[in-house]
């Protein structure tokens, strides 16, 4: 267990997998709008387009909105299992970015 959590779940391709379907399924709305638009002109039906057409529409809302729920909530679970480390070290000692041996070489240089 010495990866940590946010090492072993793949959220890039989780946020590829939402965004694509997201994609997908709003082409499919366009595709849909402009099906229906057309189908106005030439059917006497009161919503043009038929059930298939209106049920197609429902379907392609629903994945967006699961996408769109899906995108923001692992981003956001991402970032949060990600800085989660950074609030639980053991050590609360201050990081020294520069060794004492790098700033004695550098003031020798000089």
């Amino acid at each position: 267990m010495s990866e940590q959590l946010v090492d072993r779940i793949p959220f890039a391709k989780i946020l590829v997998g939402f965004a694509i379907a997201f994609g997908v399924a709003l082409g499919l709305c366009g595709l849909n709008t402009v099906l229906m638009s057309s189908s106005l002109n030439t059917s006497h039906e009161e919503f043009g387009g038929g059930p298939l057409l209106n049920t197609l529409g429902w379907v392609e809302l629903a994945v967006m909105a699961f996408c769109a729920v899906g995108i923001v909530g692992t981003g956001v679970l991402w970032v949060v299992l990600a800085a989660m480390p950074a609030f639980n070290r053991k050590d609360r000692e201050q990081q020294r970015l520069l060794d004492d041996e790098d700033q004695t070489k550098h003031e020798n240089q000089r």
